[in-house]
């Protein structure tokens, strides 16, 4: 396993290098054109063949609601720390930066980190995984109750009529949700993809993960010390609670250890990148986000060793 780790953090080193390199085009371009790549094209391409291959048992609710578990307990103990922080300890921190922490705290990193660290780990047989975990919990709830968490924040004035079809509106524009619908779809109806789509799809699948992890490097930031302080509740939840509480799922739901351990180890992947997107739009606090990107990512490849049983 420490092979793995160690090959993840060569390519995100490879992306930190590319901001160092003269006459290429600047990070935050790349990193919005792989962004677009990926979500376009290679990972439904990826998430059709994953899901039509993966197990139709109960890990097809399992799994999404694990997520959404861990997202929800995440947030609510996120929101109370810092709202006590707020009124005590850093009573200069404004609502956009609260809201900006308590998102990166909530939404884990499950598609760009995890895909290739559970894959690279457990093999490419669990690659529904991080897949079903991201498209069918994370994302939808990003653009819908994270939304709601920026526009408050932001002071946002908005009818909640109209933030619920901004979310509508964004969710329907992601390729990804039409692919693990087709996906689930095709399962269900026993159809089985020709071997060239699925040839197709491995391909996809080999090229997502060392982008994804050198656009993970592209976003990385250095932190200041005042950050680092702020932010070590965030990375605590982040890092140790999500784990532990997919650790309760997996009791709760009875999985089997493959699968259980593979879930504990998805739950404590690092802030998503995503929500950087999100945090952007609604001008909130994009830089002490991408400090909590950078510190979490940094210190995942210490804890995600110790979250396997």
């Amino acid at each position: 396993m420490q092979i793995v780790f160690l090959s993840y953090l060569s390519l995100i080193s490879l992306g930190i290098l590319w901001r160092f390199i003269p006459n290429l085009p600047d990070a935050s371009t790349m990193r919005t054109a792989i962004s677009a790549l990926v979500i376009h094209i290679l990972l439904p391409l990826l998430t059709i063949s994953v899901i039509a291959r993966a197990p139709f048992d109960d890990v097809l609710w399992q799994i999404p609601l694990t997520g959404l578990i861990v997202t929800f307990g995440c947030l609510l103990s996120a929101w109370l720390i810092y709202r006590i922080a707020q009124a005590t300890v850093f009573k200069d921190m404004n609502d956009r930066t609260m809201g900006s922490i308590i998102i990166g705290a909530a939404w884990c990193n499950a598609t760009y980190l995890g895909l290739p660290i559970i894959t690279g780990v457990f093999g490419d047989e669990l690659a529904f995984l991080p897949v079903m975990y991201d498209v069918l919990a994370l994302t939808p709830l990003l653009w819908t109750l994270g939304v709601v968490i920026a526009g408050y924040a932001r002071g946002d004035s908005n009818a909640p009529i109209e933030r619920v079809r901004l979310a509508a509106k964004k969710i329907v524009t992601l390729p990804p949700i039409y692919a693990v619908i087709i996906g689930l779809t095709l399962k269900y109806m026993h159809v089985e993809l020709p071997s060239f789509i699925l040839h197709i799809s491995d391909i996809a699948g080999k090229a997502v993960p060392p982008i994804m992890m050198i656009s993970v490097g592209m976003a990385l930031t250095v932190p200041q010390w005042k950050s680092i302080i702020l932010l070590i509740p965030a990375i605590m939840i982040r890092l140790l609670f999500a784990p532990l509480l997919a650790s309760a799922c997996i009791l709760l739901f009875s999985m089997n250890a493959s699968i259980g351990n593979a879930l504990v180890m998805e739950s404590g992947m690092p802030t998503m990148v995503l929500t950087m997107a999100l945090i952007d739009m609604y001008g909130l606090d994009s830089r002490i986000l991408s400090h909590l990107i950078a510190l979490t990512t940094m210190c995942s490849f210490i804890t995600l060793q110790f979250q396997l049983f």
